[in-house]
């Protein structure tokens, strides 16, 4: 007509795609700062007794230098075991001038975890003027590392499952950055596994996605945090052995190694490199059965002594954590060739289907024999803490994004029973334990035992099934190698 072309409206399709990604990311944004609002306003809390550990470590370490905090050198570190050996027990003095008072005892704590303490006392000195003093202050300086990690582990998971193209990743990301039990570990109770979860979350994405080098680099600074850590060391070793063979397992091996290995140099050449290892191994061994975690041994001990007495009075009030010592006397051996081999048992089992998974092209499968790991440690093994079943939260949240019902519905029933335990033992913290003490014997027993026997269901629920549902974790599409 006038020789002017007209112009063509706009693809329909394209637009409401680009309306969706943009109703998505500010979805996203709304989850995040709820949740991070959430934990901000509630960073001031007393946490658990921990918590007073924690402030002492980093007014230590600042005080005295990441050298010093352990203060022992491997002369006396040898002394005390020879001492030990031969029957007699050494009682050091321990105490050291901190600028909170005297701080007794030696940290359990990787150099990691006690440097991340260290610098957030010295900002909360910072911000006090140079007087470092206990308060709100102090706990909110703290709890502010576990806060940012865990928001760094919900950025992460959310770009694995939107790399992958996965039917769910808001949701994932808000049944975990919203999940009450996580935001009840931290801040509330100011624990610090939000760290090195976040490490470990990113060494097993990494392996997802090819990054090799990546993923041991992670994982070794997981295991500098936290000694934890080394619960998905075996996963990651059958893992790279599965896809690389042995070539590829000793590679990865000796960068673990060396990554590993480079942060303790400095303990390393001034001899003081025993004592922190020294101290994981003390707060890895304890006279009782379990410390608080409502597992398989919170069960049987009481449960043992009911049989023996012939009487229901042990399981009657609240439970207390029954002794290694007092198992031995009524059973007639040590607790621990049960819970050795069913440990080494069922990591076997895990390693063998994530194996097959693997072979069959199911890299997904690394999260939930990661989860299954720490999940199997937490119920088989002696002496674990009520804060221990974190990771698993952690490690499978990926699988979230599958939708994939079995995973997702085990998902949140861990969620529950770790929350009412974290709950039922530790309260709001410490000066808010009336709540939970109140509630923990309302019905006339010990609530625990319910949320153990509970526990325990799930857990063989999971080891009853056909694959452990392995199986059932293919819902994220293959991620390519970069």
């Amino acid at each position: 007509m006038n020789g002017t072309r007209l112009r063509e409206p706009p693809s329909s399709g394209l637009s409401g795609q680009r309306l969706k990604a943009l109703g998505i990311r500010k979805n996203l944004i709304l989850i995040l700062f709820v949740g991070l609002a959430i934990r901000l306003a509630l960073s001031w809390m007393p946490g658990t007794e921990d918590m007073f550990y924690f402030r002492m470590w980093g007014a230590l370490a600042l005080r005295s230098g990441m050298l010093h905090v352990y203060t022992w050198k491997d002369e006396d570190t040898l002394n005390a075991i020879f001492l030990k050996l031969r029957g007699i027990e050494l009682h050091p003095r321990t105490a050291n001038p901190t600028d909170l008072g005297p701080a007794t005892g030696v940290p359990d704590y990787p150099p990691g975890n006690i440097l991340i303490m260290k610098l957030a006392v010295g900002a909360c000195k910072m911000l006090q003027g140079g007087t470092l003093r206990a308060g709100n202050l102090l706990n909110a300086c703290l709890n502010l590392p576990p806060i940012l990690f865990a928001l760094a582990a919900t950025l992460a998971l959310w770009y694995l499952a939107q790399g992958a193209q996965a039917p769910r990743p808001l949701i994932a990301v808000a049944a975990f950055w919203l999940n009450p039990a996580l935001i009840l570990t931290s801040p509330v109770l100011g624990y610090q596994d939000p760290i090195f979860a976040a490490f470990g979350l990113l060494a097993l994405m990494c392996f997802y996605r090819g990054r090799h080098t990546l993923s041991v680099l992670f994982l070794a600074a997981s295991c500098l945090t936290k000694p934890q850590g080394v619960f998905i060391v075996p996963v990651l070793a059958a893992a790279f052995w599965a896809e690389g063979g042995w070539r590829a397992l000793c590679r990865t091996s000796a960068r673990f190694l060396l990554f590993l290995l480079v942060p303790l140099v400095p303990y390393i050449v001034t001899g003081r490199l025993l004592a922190p290892v020294a101290a994981f191994l003390r707060g890895a061994v304890f006279p009782a059965l379990s410390a608080q975690t409502t597992n398989a041994w919170w069960l049987i001990g009481p449960g043992l002594q009911a049989i023996v007495s012939r009487s229901t009075a042990p399981l009657l009030g609240t439970l207390p954590m029954v002794p290694q010592s007092e198992f031995r006397a009524l059973a007639g051996f040590d607790p621990l060739w049960l819970s050795l081999p069913a440990l080494i048992a069922f990591t076997c089992a895990n390693l063998y289907f994530l194996i097959q998974q693997l072979r069959a092209g199911n890299r997904t499968a690394i999260f939930w024999a990661a989860a299954l790991e720490v999940y199997g440690y937490t119920m088989l093994a002696l002496f674990v803490h009520e804060n221990h079943l974190y990771a698993f939260l952690v490690y499978a949240a990926p699988l979230l994004a599958s939708g994939k019902r079995p995973v997702v519905r085990v998902y949140w029933a861990l969620s529950a029973i770790y929350g009412m335990n974290l709950f039922l033992f530790d309260g709001l913290g410490e000066g808010y334990t009336a709540p939970a003490q109140w509630l923990r014997t309302l019905p006339g027993f010990d609530l625990s035992i319910l949320l153990g026997v509970v526990n325990v269901g799930v857990f063989s629920l999971i080891i009853r099934s056909r694959k452990w549902w392995f199986d059932r974790t293919q819902g994220l599409p293959p991620s390519p190698r970069i």
